[in-house]
């Protein structure tokens, strides 16, 4: 909660009940203490994002960049940590803090707050009520996890090839539900991730006439080229800072899928021309193959199951009209 102080005080009677006895090690002790306060650091520092405490020295405690919190501290929070320092010899664990001040608060300021997930697939079954097979909604529901934390990362901006490779997505794997059907799921997809469908399809549909109008060798960055090429040239230049995710890998096949491109090198002269690497998009693009695959078979499967059932079915039907009409025959 933005503005909470979380109270950290170590009092001179809860310190005193440190203190060693005879039969006690005072460096066991020390390392007690030191352990249990780096504990509450990390806790803390852990559910923040990837910048380090400019006091704090501990570099394995670096935090995920996701969540968005950033810890500060008093000026003497904890001085053994601050001076990098920690007397391995204290006869007295007490020692480790000047005062109870030392180590007696942490602020904790949340500038950045994304949904959980939850809330996320909450919303997306709020809109779309329809029921769905349990093989599209597996699906559905691993898809909007991954979007989710990409939506919601700090690098994220939107673009056109992302859009283009989330249409792909669900326009091949939601094929079988019906135009009107498809339409409505990827509404409340989409809407559910707090973004605008309409501006998903609009740039998809301006970006495949786009690559159709193409060679696949002209599918590059330019910095002086026209819209889509200055897209492409501002992530080659920005490639440290850009948010890779699968959704663009698929956005980048598409687009050469489109200009009819046959050559594997094709793929690997875009990727290397935005300065990205290439492992990550061909692990990405064979997962994504494989997993259609997989739904693929399962939807035809599915249909010899339903055909063999309606086989099935027919076939009682007969007999028992066949039986009835030789009761009919007898009683006659």
């Amino acid at each position: 909660v933005h503005g909470v102080n979380i109270n950290l005080c170590i009092s001179g009677t809860m310190m005193a009940a440190t203190r060693p006895s005879t039969s006690t090690s005072p460096l066991l002790l020390s390392s007690v203490a030191l352990t249990a306060c780096m504990g509450i650091v990390g806790t803390l520092l852990v559910a923040g994002n990837n910048k380090e405490h400019p006091k704090f020295v501990g570099r394995s405690m670096v935090a995920p960049a996701r969540a968005g919190f950033a810890a500060r501290t008093t000026p003497n929070f904890y001085p053994a940590l601050l001076s990098n320092r920690v007397s391995l010899n204290s006869k007295n664990p007490s020692t480790l803090f000047d005062s109870a001040d030392n180590c007696r608060s942490m602020r904790v300021n949340a500038d950045f707050m994304p949904p959980p997930v939850s809330e996320t697939t909450t919303k997306f079954h709020g809109s779309f009520k329809h029921p769905l097979p349990m093989i599209y909604s597996s699906f559905v529901s691993r898809l909007i996890t991954e979007q989710h934390f990409v939506r919601y990362n700090r690098k994220y901006e939107y673009n056109p090839v992302f859009a283009l490779g989330v249409c792909s997505v669900m326009d091949q794997v939601f094929e079988s539900l019906g135009e009107d059907k498809k339409q409505q799921l990827f509404e409340a997809y989409i809407g559910a991730l707090s973004e605008t469908p309409a501006t998903y399809r609009a740039d998809q549909s301006s970006l495949e006439e786009w690559a159709k109008s193409k060679a696949a060798a002209d599918i590059a960055p330019k910095a002086d080229g026209d819209q889509f090429e200055k897209l492409l040239a501002g992530i080659s230049e920005n490639s440290e800072n850009f948010l890779y995710s699968k959704f663009f890998s698929i956005g980048l096949f598409r687009m050469l899928e489109l200009t009819g491109a046959k050559d594997p090198k094709a793929l690997e002269n875009l990727v290397t021309s935005l300065n990205l690497k290439m492992e990550p998009v061909i692990r990405d693009l064979n997962y994504y193959k494989s997993s259609l695959s997989a739904l693929i078979m399962a939807q035809e499967l599915k249909k010899e199951a339903e055909a063999r059932n309606k086989k099935r079915m027919e076939e009682a039907m007969a007999k028992k009209s066949e039986a009835i009409k030789k009761m009919a025959n007898r009683k006659m």
